[in-house]
């Protein structure tokens, strides 16, 4: 090996040590978070990871193959491995997250490469320095907190290593100076294995092919095939993509079931709002989080745009293509043109087609940023070269407080997470009109035990959400515990109207009766319950205890008892039921 080369990969292997141990520093204080919001229900509630190994198998992974298949096997091989301690889901999320800004410190560097910099006296050193910064910028940044953080969203993360690795391996291929057709056949098969595999993580791994082609052409020299292909048929290219674009956006606009089938019963607003709203979101949101990152929030209070003439859609929509456009026609740089597409691309399924819930979440931009943080370690370069070599070691010392700057703060980032109190707090203090955050803070004091103070912020929310069920059904439980029993009442017979399918309610309901003696309207909502829900044990119990006992009804009490021990053998009251059903027969 050559002296030269010998430097180069010891200074690249420099470079991902560098990462790699900042990527630790960063992010240890949140190892050992508790598990947060969604992550809860899909965890530690979930009946299924119970028993891993039923997800740990290939019949599971090509039966839930399009419902995040992967994903969830990767969640079961941590419950496996460790069972429900949160260290271990945290240790996997941010070892992916290393691995990703260790592979975008190689993408980077072949990028410059493969545009060709090194004719703009741009040299191996130069190219690593930027490509580092930018790597380290993506590490860092406080906005990448959510994904890293929030278990969940280690769909993101997960999604976005797929997503790198496939195209890494599209770089390499491009740079293979002889390449016989088996080897191509060979690249493109494990590519196209790679977007199969990451799309059972995340869908975002579909944009990967738009990346690589417009990475082919946007890279290919003047005097290339790909370049002179471009020239010849520019103007019916030009004519048809507009087409095309201008028939999907129609049929968006005007088909609320075209591609991908109508909103969802949870999503907040339908198609139309949701994509006129996100021009704003991604210029207001993502790209002023990503250059200032301050105040984020994991429930974003974001406006709904209703019309397209709205400003709040055209000014964000024109921003969208000047950059595009106007940053060509300025800078005459493809390579800034190409990372620009690359935020665009990675974000155009959450923020077009794809009607999600939230108009705006802050994981969404992990992978997309990546784009944002390699222009501006490129701008940065092209600034401080103008103040020439003399402030060389100002710029790098500049370049190290900004760096520290931006680890500090999200250091302090991840300290929000540390319980769902402190996210929720943070949250509605930023989010003060939305209804989820006080919820949440509700239920985050009523975790704790505190309970007046979550009465408080459920009352607030109540009166700002009358109509919400987990509002009514959660204030009920703490009259409850308050000893308030006529408020209890009138929240569960709210939340009943609300959420009619909701068997717990109609129980709790039962319970409040039957605790007052009064035994028919006791069974009443007993037997709404157990009709709801065939498989309450519990509530066939209660119905066996009031038919026996209370309402001069043995016999139907003796099928109630039966039906609720078969369904729970090994309920408490299980050998007490059994001897009751022992003395009834021998009469």
């Amino acid at each position: 090996m050559k002296p030269s080369n010998l430097n180069s990969s010891q200074a690249a292997i420099g470079c991902c040590l560098i990462i790699s141990f900042l990527g630790v520093l960063i992010y240890a204080n949140h190892l050992n978070n508790p598990f947060q919001f969604d992550s809860v229900p899909y965890i530690t509630n979930n009946a299924k990871l119970k028993n891993p190994e039923i997800l740990l198998t290939p019949g599971f992974l090509q039966k839930e193959f399009i419902h995040r298949g992967l994903l969830r096997i990767s969640i079961a091989l941590n419950v496996h491995l460790n069972g429900f301690k949160p260290f271990g889901f945290h240790l996997l999320s941010l070892a992916l997250h290393i691995l990703n800004a260790l592979l975008l410190f190689f993408i980077f560097e072949k990028s410059f490469q493969r545009f060709r910099l090194s004719a703009l006296g741009w040299g191996n050193k130069k190219i690593r320095s930027i490509s580092f910064f930018a790597a380290l910028l993506f590490l860092c940044h406080p906005i990448q907190t959510e994904s890293v953080i929030y278990i969940m969203s280690r769909s993101e993360v997960m999604a976005s290593t797929f997503y790198l690795i496939g195209f890494l391996l599209f770089q390499q291929l491009l740079e293979r100076t002889s390449t016989s057709g088996l080897q191509y056949f060979f690249y493109f098969l494990v590519i196209i294995l790679i977007i199969i595999l990451g799309f059972s993580v995340k869908q975002i791994v579909a944009t990967l092919p738009a990346s690589m082609i417009f990475y082919y052409f946007f890279s290919c020299p003047d005097n290339s095939s790909g370049s002179q292909f471009l020239k010849k048929w520019k103007l019916p290219l030009v004519l048809i993509f507009t087409a095309s674009i201008s028939f999907l956006f129609y049929r968006l606009f005007t088909d609320e079931s075209f591609l991908i089938g109508p909103s969802q019963a949870d999503q907040m607003v339908g198609r139309v709002k949701y994509m006129l709203s996100q021009p704003g979101v991604i210029i207001f949101y993502y790209l002023k989080k990503l250059l200032f990152p301050i105040n984020l929030n994991v429930d974003p209070d974001i406006e709904v745009v209703i019309n397209f003439f709205s400003s709040s859609f055209l000014i964000p929509a024109l921003c969208i293509v000047f950059l595009l456009v106007g940053s060509f026609r300025i800078f005459k740089s493809r390579i800034i043109l190409f990372f620009l597409c690359w935020f665009f691309i990675i974000l155009s399924p959450s923020s077009s087609i794809v009607t999600l819930h939230d108009l705006a979440a802050e994981h969404r931009s992990y992978l997309a940023s990546a784009g944002i943080f390699i222009l501006l370690a490129y701008g940065a370069s092209e600034i401080s070269c103008k103040w020439g070599k003399p402030k060389s070691l100002q710029i790098l010392l500049i370049y190290f407080l900004f760096l520290g700057m931006l680890g500090v703060l999200t250091i302090k980032r991840n300290t929000v997470w540390q319980s769902e109190l402190s996210l929720w707090q943070d949250t509605y203090q930023k989010s003060p009109y939305k209804l989820r955050p006080l919820i949440n803070l509700a239920r985050a004091y009523s975790l704790l035990g505190d309970t007046d103070k979550a009465i408080e912020y459920y009352q607030e929310a109540l009166y700002k959400g009358p109509m919400i069920f987990a509002v009514n059904y959660n204030l009920g439980d703490l009259y409850m515990e308050k000893g308030l029993v006529p408020d209890a009442v009138q929240r569960f017979l709210v939340a009943t109207q609300i959420s009619p399918e909701t068997f717990e309610t109609f129980a709790r309901l039962g319970d409040i009766y039957l605790s007052q003696n009064n035994f028919k309207l006791a069974e009443s909502y007993f037997k709404e319950a157990v009709e709801l829900n065939p498989h309450f044990s519990i509530g066939f119990k209660n119905l066996g205890v009031l038919n026996f006992y209370h309402l001069n009804n043995p016999k139907q009490g003796i099928i109630y008892f039966t039906r609720s021990l078969t369904l729970d053998p090994d309920q408490p009251e299980a050998d007490n039921i059994r001897l009751l059903l022992s003395e009834y027969s021998v009469r």
